[in-house]
């Protein structure tokens, strides 16, 4: 049986969103499109294909960043060593270097962005 539920959409909860953009954008190399929704100023991570599962940076009311927060998992093709390498110079701290999580399963990392939130990194090599 397959999981019907797989995550679409993701919020990173931002106390500077210039500042955090910053961040995603050196340590991922990906452009951040910023924008206004509902209140609140967003950057948006690029996706390739419509319906794809993406997300944004959120600064606004009720959406405080936290370390105890839920943890996002970035995938990294082809390795994760590439953006975890740039997370100190972009002004974040590496909590957990490139880690085996067991044969063939590939490999995770966890780092700390700007704002205090705890976001990971997993490739299969």
């Amino acid at each position: 049986m397959s999981n019907p539920y797989i995550p679409q959409w993701f919020e990173i909860p931002a106390a500077d969103l210039s500042r955090a953009m910053s961040f995603y954008s050196v340590t991922l190399s990906v452009p951040l499109e910023a924008r206004e929704f509902a209140g609140n100023q967003i950057a948006v991570f690029p996706r390739e294909q419509p319906g794809e599962p993406s997300g944004c940076l959120i600064q606004g009311e009720g959406h405080s960043p936290s370390p105890d927060g839920i943890t996002i998992y970035f995938a990294s093709r082809p390795d994760l060593a590439i953006p975890l390498q740039r997370v100190e110079g972009a002004g974040g701290q590496v909590l957990v270097p490139k880690t085996p999580i067991g044969p063939e399963m590939g490999f995770f990392a966890l780092f700390e962005d700007t704002e205090g939130n705890h976001v990971g990194l997993f490739s299969p090599e």
